[in-house]
C-alpha cells in the first residue's frame, strides 16, 4: 500500500510540475491573423495603437526609440500626418515559445508619402513585432521595428564655408632708416 501511495504522490507531481500544455500552432494561427488584423487599422490612429502594450517600444528608422504610449503616439502621428502617408504590410511568418506567452510576427510593408514636391515616395521594407501575452489573455504588441530595403539617399553636399577676407600681410622687416642730408 506504501508504494501505491508514493507512486501516486510522484505522478500528481510531475503532472502538476509539467504545467498546462499549449498549442503552439494555434497560437501562431492566432498571431497571424492578428497581425493581418492590426494591418487593417493604419487610417484609425487609436485604434492602430492599441495593439500596443502600455510599455512598448517602437524603433522607426531615421528617428529615436519611442517607448510608452504618448512617445510611440507622438512618433506615429508624425509618420501618419505625412501627406500621401499610407501603410501596408503582411506577415510572411510567425512563432510562439512553448509556454505560449511570447511570439513574434515578421514581413513585408510598403510605405508611401508624398516627397518635398507632392509626388508620391513609395518605400518597401521588413519588420519584426514581438508579443507578449497579457493577463488577460491578449497579445499585445511589445516592440517593434522596421526599415527599409534600400539605404537612405546620400546626405546633400556640404556648403563650403564662407572664407574671411584676410588682411594684407604685415612685414617682418624694419624699414630702412631715413638718410641724413648733410
Amino acid at each position: 500500500m506504501r508504494r501505491y501511495v508514493w507512486l501516486m504522490v510522484a505522478v500528481a507531481g510531475l503532472s502538476v510540475g509539467c504545467g498546462p500544455s499549449v498549442n503552439v500552432d494555434q497560437q501562431r494561427s492566432a498571431l497571424l491573423a492578428l497581425d493581418r488584423e492590426w494591418s487593417q487599422t493604419t487610417t484609425d490612429l487609436n485604434k492602430f495603437l492599441s495593439y500596443y502594450a502600455a510599455d512598448a517600444s517602437v524603433y522607426p528608422q531615421g528617428m529615436p526609440i519611442a517607448t510608452g504610449s504618448e512617445a510611440i503616439r507622438d512618433a506615429l502621428t508624425k509618420m501618419t500626418s505625412a501627406p500621401g502617408f499610407s501603410l501596408q504590410w503582411s506577415a510572411t511568418k510567425a512563432d510562439v515559445s512553448a509556454a505560449g506567452d511570447l511570439g513574434y510576427t515578421a514581413g513585408a510593408y510598403q510605405m508611401t508619402m508624398n516627397d518635398a514636391a507632392g509626388k508620391p515616395m513609395s518605400e518597401k521594407g521588413k519588420y519584426v513585432t514581438i508579443w507578449k501575452k497579457q493577463s488577460n489573455g491578449t497579445w499585445k504588441a511589445t516592440d517593434d521595428i522596421f526599415n527599409a530595403d534600400t539605404p537612405p539617399p546620400p546626405p546633400a553636399p556640404a556648403a563650403a564655408p564662407k572664407s574671411k577676407r584676410a588682411a594684407p600681410a604685415r612685414s617682418t622687416s624694419k624699414k630702412p632708416a631715413p638718410r641724413k642730408r648733410g
